[in-house]
Order: structure tokens, then C-alpha cells, then sequence
């Protein structure tokens, strides 16, 4: 059993590695869509909502991440293919 590395660090490098993917000119070419992302975030985090509300802010939030992560992942695979 010692052998077995703790999953604090298996998540802890899985999301430097996600961290490390994303791309920040993504964020800044979608400034709409990237202060919905933060204010649904904020909402959902801090805000008392009713229970039908929260649910759409969390769909909300699953179709902003959804579209930033493949936004960022389609342009970091055409940079790559680039001579």
C-alpha cells in the first residue's frame, strides 16, 4: 500500500496540466461570454437563488466551460500543426 501515491497529488498535477492548456487569448477574445462565465460563477457560489434559477445557472456554467475548454484546446492543436 505505500507504493500508492496520495490522490491529492494526482488531482493537484491534473489540474496544473489543465491549467496549463488553457488559453488566455480565448478568455480576452469572448469578453461577453467570459464575464457571464464569471458572474454565473459568482452567482452560484455566493448568491441565495432559488432552486429552478440555480439550476440554468449551472447548465449556464457546464456550456461556458464546455465552450472555453474546446475553444482552447481547438487552438492550441491548429498552433501545433502550424510549421
Amino acid at each position: 500500500m505505500s507504493h500508492l501515491s496520495p490522490t491529492a497529488s494526482k488531482s493537484g498535477a491534473c489540474l496544473k496540466t489543465i491549467i496549463e492548456r488553457l488559453n488566455v487569448d480565448v478568455f480576452l477574445n469572448h469578453p461577453l461570454l467570459t464575464s457571464l462565465f464569471v458572474t454565473d460563477f459568482a452567482l452560484l457560489s455566493f448568491g441565495r437563488a432559488p432552486l429552478l434559477l440555480r439550476f440554468v445557472l449551472l447548465v449556464g456554467l457546464v456550456y461556458l466551460g464546455m465552450f472555453f475548454s474546446a475553444k482552447s484546446f481547438a487552438a492550441r492543436s491548429n498552433a501545433e500543426k502550424r510549421p
